[in-house]
């Protein structure tokens, strides 16, 4: 756990623990994996920008969990992604896995194709990009989020979707947050990537941030209590002030 005295100190973290993980990832097999949550996240990863030495033609961006909405759209968090950094940085188009825009046009229904579609996608990757494990990705980094209900990715408390373990990518329809139709990563396959990074600014997420770390473990009201493996925290003050 690392806390910082603000959210720019906050940001300027994540920019070097990310740059670090994808330093050494691009050194032993050429390409950087990196997953994205959306909401307070996305506000950090402008601490990138104008950072010197960085690879960016060998990074491969995915989204840990994504509204079944158009790019466009203000829910998008590719949308918000792209305005935060991606669109500032010279990261290979094709790299940058987004939902597929097309399936996203109806009302209701959409986020079983999106999720078959997505699942398969990764799945058809070069495992010298996407390497596996045991039948699950290996991500080098997912940065992410979460609610005040303690949800991570769009795996919320007590939903059947935390218990399920295949395939990697799942639709939930019913989300509680709208929107209610999104992708999301399984818990597996979060478990699975080499390290997870948490973040928590403000005195908003102090009271969740503290359950969640001070959590014994796979409770079934805090999803993000379920994280397991090398996770980092970068906290400000106020984030960190109930610990």
């Amino acid at each position: 756990m690392h806390i910082f005295q603000d959210q720019a100190e906050v940001a300027d973290a994540l920019a070097s623990l990310t740059m670090k993980a994808a330093e050494q990832a691009i050194e032993e097999r050429g390409s950087f994996t990196v997953a994205l949550a959306g909401g307070s996240l996305i506000k950090l990863l402008g601490g990138l920008k104008g950072k010197n030495g960085i690879d960016w033609d060998n990074w491969h961006v995915f989204w840990v969990d994504e509204r079944c909405v158009p790019h466009d759209d203000p829910e998008s968090n590719y949308g918000g992604a792209l305005q935060a950094l991606l669109s500032d940085v010279p990261i290979p188009a094709s790299q940058l896995y987004a939902i597929k825009e097309s399936l996203c046009q109806k009302n209701e229904g959409a986020a079983q194709p999106c999720a078959a579609e997505y699942d398969a996608r990764l799945k058809g990757l070069s495992r010298s990009i996407l390497p596996t494990k045991d039948g699950l990705p290996i991500f080098d980094l997912l940065l992410l989020g979460f609610g005040p209900d303690g949800h991570i990715c769009s795996l919320f408390p007590e939903h059947p979707l935390l218990k399920v373990t295949q395939p990697w990518i799942l639709p939930i329809s019913d989300s509680p947050k709208p929107p209610p139709e999104r992708i999301t990563f399984s818990m597996p396959v979060v478990n699975a990537a080499k390290k997870k990074c948490f973040t928590a600014i403000g005195e908003g997420k102090a009271e969740m941030a503290a359950t969640i770390i001070k959590s014994a473990g796979d409770d079934p009201k805090i999803p993000a209590s379920y994280v397991k493996g090398d996770v980092a925290w970068l906290m400000d003050a106020a984030g960190a002030s109930l610990l």
